[in-house]
């Protein structure tokens, strides 16, 4: 039975045990007064773990971490604090297998949820992704109420929550990066390749963005996509996306998690043409491999000349993720028409120096495998790895690295250094 007490009387104590594994919802569905409150109280409790995502809050903070073992998927937002003191232990695997691992340890569930106008109905508001298949798994499941959260199709039941305690405050916002050249440069080249019909997936980033305000004229497109931002938002009002034509969910938009501004998420309020779905929905190859010309775009931050990209370190600090890049990279080849597209820049400023995202040799881990190589993007143009061999790759890439780099790349690509 559900029990509603207010902020000032919940103690943590009562209910996480030593060596506990507290989750919580990621960006704007994180329940910041409890997460706060958590964190106040943690010298009261014994060590216990937390698995954060996506961090817009003030949460990971390294102060915390005398009493807390923070982990993720994700060295993103807030959550690079963390990562630059070490202390941010990552758990390396697909955004699709998050739901299974997360589920046989979760103890406690902390959650920000929205009430319907009518009363009585509870939703997971701003995110579904992986924390929707914890709701049972967890042994205590504790909610904040937040007036201002806006209520989406993730409904959780009513029975499944132990704690309620209510609130009203405004939600944390993705702030959208001002483009650069480069940045609208690669989205033109990355709109040229859509058809009208195409099933959507935008990663995160200004990129993305970029290429969704040059789609506005497109028809019937679909959207089927682990974040919904203030781009897509911005296609659907445009009337581009009908979600017409895909098979499965038609006429609405597929997302797990809301990250961008509070007009998307009024946007999403109360909207039936939004359907926030778990992982298992949105991250799943046979679903994705129906859709009519499922086009994935995602970034990395470097490509070497075999194809292979390093999502996740640079300089050996985590500020990346595995995350869903190859669920849905996999899945857009397996789609009729698909086209599975890394979009980068083609340089990085990095400790005062200028140096090439196309290289001869990863920095980091190769998170997406050559086997898996897609149609790589810079603002220089557009390399479709898929039907090349290795050294076709090396002289595709070389041409859309930036013209500084490309005559040590081709030395390098020659000696095999």
């Amino acid at each position: 039975m559900t029990r509603a007490i207010e902020l000032e009387a919940l103690e943590f104590a009562d209910v996480i045990l030593p060596g506990d594994l507290v989750c919580w919802g990621q960006a704007a569905a994180e329940p910041l007064p409890l997460t706060a409150r958590l964190m106040a109280q943690r010298g009261r409790l014994g060590g216990f773990s937390a698995f954060i995502g996506i961090g817009l809050g003030d949460t990971p903070d390294p102060a915390y971490t005398d009493r807390v073992r923070f982990s993720s998927f994700c060295g993103t937002g807030t959550n690079r604090r963390l990562a630059a003191a070490g202390a941010l232990d990552i758990l390396p695997v697909h955004y699709s297998d998050l739901p299974a691992l997360l589920a046989s340890r979760v103890d406690v569930l902390l959650l920000q949820v929205a009430e319907h106008p009518d009363g009585g109905r509870f939703s997971l508001s701003c995110a579904c992704d992986y924390i929707a298949p914890l709701v049972r798994a967890a042994r205590v499941v504790i909610c904040e109420v937040n007036r201002q959260a806006p209520f989406t199709s993730a409904e959780i039941a009513a029975a499944d929550i132990d704690v309620l305690v209510a609130t009203d405050r405004a939600l944390p916002e993705q702030a959208r990066a001002v483009p650069t050249a480069a940045e609208q440069a690669i989205g033109a080249h990355v709109a040229s390749l859509i058809r009208d019909g195409a099933t959507l997936q935008f990663g995160l980033g200004a990129v993305p963005d970029c290429v969704a305000g040059l789609l506005k004229h497109h028809r019937d497109l679909g959207l089927h996509t682990g974040i919904l931002s203030d781009g897509a938002m911005g296609l659907i009002e445009a009337g581009a996306v009908t979600n017409a034509l895909k098979p499965i969910h038609r006429g609405v938009t597929v997302a797990g998690t809301l990250l961008g501004s509070r007009a998307l998420l009024d946007f999403a309020h109360l909207n039936r043409a939004i359907a926030l779905e778990p992982v298992s929905v949105t991250h799943s190859h046979a679903l994705i491999a129906q859709m009519p010309a499922f086009t994935a775009i995602n970034s990395a931050l470097e490509v070497d000349l075999s194809g292979q990209a390093n999502t996740e370190t640079v300089g050996g600090r985590y500020v990346g993720t595995i995350g869903g890049a190859l669920d849905f990279l996999r899945g857009a080849r397996a789609s009729a028409g698909g086209l599975p597209i890394i979009a980068l820049p083609s340089t990085v400023e990095a400790k005062g120096e200028r140096r090439s995202r196309i290289t001869a040799r990863l920095s980091g881990p190769a998170t997406i495998g050559r086997a898996d190589a897609a149609i790589i993007v810079t603002e220089h143009g557009i390399a479709d790895l898929r039907p090349l061999t290795l050294a076709e790759r090396a002289e595709a890439l070389i041409a859309i690295a930036d013209p500084a780099f490309r005559d040590d790349l081709r030395e390098r690509a020659r000696s095999g250094a």
